[in-house]
Formats: structure tokens, sequence, C-alpha cells
């Protein structure tokens, strides 16, 4: 995970251990308070001002603060002083899929504590608690379903499926929306006795404990072929790292896999279920992509990075870390025409440069449960300050090779309120999302599978999730 950057800078959402510092920023170094040296608490406070006032994307809409205690003296905390900071960007007024929304531009910048006692869950790579994401059902009693477990979780180890249906928590029976507060100290919890049902009614229960683990976020990767046609399908719930140690991680070798698969079956037509995706890193992203694109794109601008001025002069002094990247077909003979993707309000980061990048040169589509994905153009590298935080500013946005860009309100989707069918696994061709997109690729298929995908209404949601998946971000490496 170490960033490309990492000798000058420092890069973003991860092993804490791993990462240093960007640069020393001699032009607006804190000066000495009058009277005495500065404090650690008091110096953390420059640097993030500092830092922030130089990395930032919106780096033109923060004051010059001289000295800088004069700015920095009204805070006592690194957040705090974030959010004021993140407040002087600019504001979207005219948000048509996220209208609830009325804040700055800047949301996603944020401090990471770097104390011995914090949480992984704020690291790529690796996450802590269960890897167990549900939601009450509206339509089955208000029930509480498993819609997502993640790859390389202690859910998913001892086996919890999508779909599964929680019946107790530690001995709690009441597995309804109106017992939600507690339900939430459950998940929250060191230890966790669970029972569920499967679709088979199978009952069992798993005792658990709440622990960190590395991500494993490679869902599936397979051929559907119906009346004669075939279509591709690879699942991804975020981009973590290419490599694991000196090897290859298991998500780089499912991609390649998958890939080698479709090379082999001349496969034309891709799924991509991006669902669950919240980004990672920019370097995976760009993997994937090089193994999509066809022979019109190869050799062509993937994307291209907009900086602020500091930045912008260190690319023209010759840093290379922001140089416009470039498609390097990476699939054979492959020659994948069209890509539907599968989509949700989590879609974001990383996972929107994917879609972007090909549109400028693939029939792509966007099957959406929800009307656009999340909408974060920007990407972050880390700055560690004194050993004690980590600033993520969101310092880069990405502009598509036809400068599409300024997505801030997600990217729509061509099909959007297609129902998430949780009760199904990923990959089955009779869930509605995915039979959305094989309807639109190859057409209905077996008359057991060629239903019309449901079309839940967007006001009316019967769902409401017990926990969200975080978001990985996008991460430049």
């Amino acid at each position: 995970m170490k960033n490309a950057i990492l000798s000058k800078l420092v890069v973003l959402l991860t092993l804490v251990s791993i990462f240093g510092c960007k640069k020393d920023l001699d032009d607006i170094t804190p000066p000495p308070r009058p009277g005495g040296d500065r404090t650690i608490d008091q110096e953390v406070l420059d640097s993030v001002y500092s830092k922030y006032k130089y990395s930032s994307y919106w780096e033109s809409s923060i004051p010059v603060a001289n000295p800088i205690s004069s700015l920095t003296d009204k805070y006592t905390d690194a957040d705090d002083l974030l959010g004021y900071l993140m407040g002087l960007t600019p504001k979207k007024n005219d948000y048509k899929y996220h209208p609830t929304y009325n804040g700055p531009l800047d949301r996603f910048s944020w401090i990471e504590d770097l104390g011995a006692d914090s949480k992984a869950s704020a690291m790529a790579d690796l996450a802590d608690g269960y890897g167990l994401y549900m939601a009450f059902d509206g339509n089955r009693g208000d029930s509480l379903f498993v819609y997502f477990v993640e790859g390389g979780s202690p859910g998913a180890a001892v086996g919890i499926k999508r779909g599964d249906k929680v019946l107790e928590m530690q001995g709690d029976k009441k597995m309804v929306y109106s017992n939600k507060t507690k339900v939430d100290e459950y998940i929250e919890g060191n230890t966790l006795s669970i029972k569920t049902e499967n679709a088979q009614h199978v009952q069992k229960t798993y005792n658990l404990n709440y622990t960190s683990y590395d991500i494993q976020p490679f869902q599936l990767g397979k051929v559907f072929t119906e009346n004669g046609k075939k279509a591709g399908y690879i699942g991804l719930s975020s981009f973590e790292e290419l490599k694991s140690g000196v090897s290859d991680s298991k998500m780089k070798k499912g991609i390649d896999s998958t890939f080698a698969v479709f090379a082999n079956q001349n496969v034309t037509k891709l799924i991509v279920d991006l669902r669950y995706n919240g980004g990672g890193y920019v370097s995976s992203a760009i993997h994937l992509l090089n193994k999509i694109i066809n022979s019109s794109g190869n050799g062509k601008v993937m994307f291209k990075y907009d900086l602020n001025k500091n930045l912008k002069k260190e690319r023209d002094q010759g840093e290379t870390e922001f140089a416009d990247e470039i498609f390097v077909k990476d699939n054979g003979n492959l020659e994948i025409q069209q890509v539907v993707f599968l989509v949700s309000d989590y879609t974001a980061s990383a996972s929107e440069i994917v879609i972007s990048a090909l549109k400028p040169y693939m029939d792509v589509k966007l099957v959406g449960y929800d009307a656009s994905t999340y909408g974060k153009p920007v990407g972050f590298y880390r700055e560690d300050i004194l050993g004690k935080v980590g600033l993520w500013a969101a310092s880069f946005k990405i502009i598509n090779a036809a400068n599409y860009t300024d997505y801030w309100d997600g990217i729509p989707a061509d099909y959007p309120n297609v129902f998430d069918n949780f009760y199904k696994q990923f990959g089955d061709p009779s869930e509605d999302m995915t039979r959305k997109a094989l309807n639109i690729l190859i057409g209905p298929g077996s008359k057991a599978s060629s239903r019309t995908a449901t079309v839940r209404s967007s006001v009316n949601r019967t769902t409401r999730e017990l926990n969200k998946i975080p978001r990985r971000n996008m991460i430049k490496d």
C-alpha cells in the first residue's frame, strides 16, 4: 500500500504505520508563539491549517492567516478546525439527486486519529467489526435481514450470507425497527451472539468476536449464457491493494482470472457490480479499467487530474504523480463493447472513476438502486502531523477524456430505482438489478429467469438500514 508519492507525499486511508508526510511547507511554516514555543497540540492545529491551505482542491477559498495562531488558537480540536476550513469551500445549490444536502462542496476531508487505540475502520484494506450490514424490511414484518457480508470479515468466515434473516442477537428476539437502539448496541459490542435463518429455513447460532480484518472485496466473477448469448459478470465491494506483500492480492487474482475466462469465452458484454463499492485505491481502479477497455480506447486518455495552484506548480516542474492516466489494454484479444454498471448511492470515489473513464469509449449504462451514484469526484493523500493525526484533504479532482467532471450530485442512473433484492445472492440471474442488466445486454433469458426487474418507489422505501457500509474514498497511491 505504499504510494508512488510516498517519498514526498503520503497517501490516504490506510495502515497508520505505513505513511509519512507530504512535504515541508516552508512558505507557511507556523511562526513561534510570542513569549514561547507552541505546545504540541497547538502545533498540530497550526499544521492542519497549513497543510489544508496548501493541499486542498479549494485552496483559493481559504484565507491566509497571519499569524496562523490568530486562527488556530480559536480551536482546541483538529476536527473542529477542519470543519471550519471545509465550511469555507463553495456551495452547490442545485442538487437533484441529493436534495437534502446544502453544505460546502468539501464534505469529504477528514482527520484520522493516529493514536494506538484508533479504529481500524478508518483505514483502507482494513476494517473492524463483524462485517455484517443489515436492514429492516417493512414488507416482511419489519424483520431484520443481512444485505451484505464483507469479504474477509468474521461474519463471512462463519458462513453468514446475504439474505439471511436475523432471529436473535445476544438472546434478544425483538429484531424490529422499534428496537433499533438496542440492536445498534449489540453490533458495536466486543462479542456478538447472533442467530440467523437462511432461505432454506435452516437456523444457526454464531458467536463472533469484534476484531480487525483484511477486506477481501472480490465478490464473484462468472459468465451468463442465455439463449446462446453471453454476458460476463464481476462484482467488487471496494478497490483494495493490488499487492499483498510481494504477491498479488486476492482481489487482483480474482480480477485477472475472471478476465482470462472472459477472453477465453469471447465475452463482449459485461456487468460490473459496484452497488456497494465506496472506492479505494486509484491504482486498483486503473487495473480494472485496463482489463475492460477495448481497442478503441487503448493508448488514449483514461482520465486527468485537476489540481490547485500549488500542486499544478509541482506538476509543471516535473512531478509525475498527477500526470494524465493513459489506457494500456491488458486483456489480450478481449473486445468488450457494452458495459452495464450496477450502482447505488454507495457507489463512490474510485468506483465512479471507472464509470466516468469508460463513457467516452464504450456503450455504458447504469442500473441504479438509487437515482444516481454518490458523487465524489475528488481524491486524497494523507498528511501525517506530528504522529498525532493524519489529514485527508480532498486535493485533486477527476476529469475524463470528454471533460466530464463535477459530478457532485452523482452520476445519473439510466435505469434508476431498481430493487436491490438482497434475498438473492450476487450474480443470481433472477436478482432484480442483475436481471435488469441481463435484459439490457442480451434480452430476456430462460422462462424461469426472464421476469421484469422490480422498480421500487423512490419515495416509499420499505427497507431501513441498521448500519451503513463505510465508503473507501479515492486513494492516490
